[in-house]
């Protein structure tokens, strides 16, 4: 079939796609595991008539016939972002090839904007596989009232589907560049089921909710995208919106391939979907490491061992891996003259077990200097700011490789990057 007209069978695709993808965490992952395997197969053929991969198995010493579970992708090397974006713009160069395919393009939060193309089958699987989040959780988007961030592709001009006039995949658009006020009245008058934005705007609009007591609708579920949500965030999303916080994680490139539930203390993978091994530094098969994402669904132009960027720690249970641990970015550095670097993950513990603060960011200019940006927490009215400033500079040199002169800036909310994202340490030393 034509590129042309699977464009424009995408709704159907994700509909059909959605009714063979596993909804519910499975007591007995055997029968998954088998899927796993045979679509792991299926990749290894495909790519290797790609000569993208094919000079990449080569190199490696590697056959599709070599590779017959999500194990053995750890025989093929890891794919950067930097090889997948410069694959990406020489593929995205022959404009008639791909004219009916997605350009599907990151936020730039490591660094450039990544464009990654995706054909309609591919682009239709990677919707009906956030749907399958939301199914997993508990919530059926044909028939509640799902509530998200605008976009670019999401603005209808406010005219309902007929579909939607009947009541079935109903869906309101949340202004997040709106003021605060306007942004409760909203959520409150279309009283979502499933509320989903980007972690920043949600946490900024919750923010707003605690320091001026103002009552939001709480939905029954509601998920904060396109960043690693923190303990503070989390404990304030909760106060906030109630209980029933999902993690989904995954990447724009690749979809989301694993989800946390509400209660539950770790990430479960999409296996019928998704293969994620874990490397240590040495890039061998561990425990803890960094994580890497193979889509199985994503044939026409995979994606292979690629490296997301964060740090996870797991656990392999007969023979299921599950994410107990998701650390963030690895390149979140605090760095020294010396060459040294402090990580996020250290000083964590001082942030989580600090409640007189509700948002936090720090900002490194030179190697004896750092900015902190906080938020506090007006609750906790038994410390004064100095005393506050006073304790975390303590706290955070008696963890720092080297103390650091520190200036704190209050803040009623900390703005997101120009990408919409929050990065807790901006670090400005080469």
């Amino acid at each position: 079939m034509s590129d042309k007209l699977d464009r424009k069978l995408v709704n159907l695709y994700i509909f059909t796609d959605l009714l063979k993808m596993k909804t519910k965490i499975p007591k007995d992952f055997s029968k998954v595991k088998k899927i796993q395997d045979r679509r792991v197969r299926k990749l290894a053929k495909k790519a290797y008539d790609i000569p993208f991969y094919k000079e990449r198995f080569d190199q490696a010493g590697v056959k599709p016939e070599d590779i017959r579970t999500g194990l053995d992708l750890a025989k093929l090397p890891l794919l950067t972002k930097d090889e997948l974006r410069l694959w990406m713009k020489k593929e995205g160069e022959n404009t008639e090839k791909y004219k009916y395919w997605f350009r599907d393009t990151t936020s730039g939060s490591t660094g450039e904007p990544l464009m990654v193309l995706l054909s309609p089958k591919e682009k239709a699987y990677m919707m009906s596989n956030w749907f399958r989040v939301m199914l997993t959780a508990g919530y059926n988007p044909f028939f509640g009232k799902t509530m998200s961030r605008k976009s670019a592709h999401s603005i209808t001009g406010g005219r309902d589907t007929i579909l939607q006039r009947i009541g079935l995949l109903r869906r309101g658009f949340l202004d997040q560049y709106a003021p605060e006020e306007e942004m409760i009245r909203q959520v409150n008058e279309y009283k979502p089921d499933f509320l989903y934005m980007n972690k920043t705007e949600l946490m900024r609009l919750c923010l707003y909710c605690k320091q001026h007591s103002s009552d939001i609708y709480k939905p029954k579920f509601f998920c904060p995208t396109g960043e690693k949500i923190d303990d503070i965030a989390r404990a304030l999303f909760i106060e906030i919106l109630g209980p029933g916080i999902i993690d989904s994680y995954g990447t724009a490139e690749a979809g989301a391939c694993m989800v946390k539930l509400p209660g539950s203390n770790e990430h479960v993978v999409h296996n019928d979907s998704f293969v994620v091994n874990i490397y240590d530094d040495n890039d061998q098969l561990s425990d803890t490491g960094k994580i890497a994402v193979t889509p199985l669904y994503k044939t026409d132009l995979p994606l292979i061992n690629y490296v997301v960027g964060d740090k996870v720690n797991s656990e392999i249970r007969d023979g299921v891996r599950f994410v107990t641990g998701v650390q963030g970015r690895m390149n979140d550095f605090f760095r020294y003259e010396t060459g040294e670097v402090t990580t996020f993950f250290e000083i964590a513990p001082i942030i989580a077990h600090c409640e007189d603060v509700l948002q936090i960011r720090f900002i490194q200019d030179d190697y004896g200097h750092l900015t902190v940006q906080c938020v506090k927490n007006n609750e906790k009215n038994d410390k004064t700011t100095e005393q506050v400033e006073k304790e975390l500079t303590e706290d955070l040199n008696n963890k720092f490789k080297h103390p650091f002169e520190i200036d704190y800036v209050w803040m009623n909310s900390i703005p997101p990057d120009p990408n919409g994202k929050l990065r807790m340490i901006v670090c400005n030393v080469d």
